[in-house]
């Protein structure tokens, strides 16, 4: 669902950037801008993605370790 909308966000803006270059004097700015929308959204797509369950077990072993040093600073 968030490829989907990505793809079709980039694209829009791609599209406008590039009618844009076509029509102006000078055309670099709107090249410049729709190859970094599609390069943002490559990179976007190409990075390892982290899952909620992860996240959720790396919060849940993070506070499991302040708690143990809580314990430990009591102990002694």
């Amino acid at each position: 669902m968030r490829f989907l909308f990505k793809l079709f966000l980039v694209s829009f803006i791609g599209m406008i950037a590039m009618f844009g270059a076509l029509g102006s004097d000078n055309q670099w700015p709107g090249l410049i801008v729709a190859m970094v929308v599609w390069l943002w959204f490559i990179y976007s797509v190409s990075k390892p993605r982290e899952s909620r369950t992860e996240k959720r077990i790396r919060d849940q072993e993070r506070r499991i370790e302040e708690l143990l040093k809580k314990l430990e600073e009591r102990g002694h």
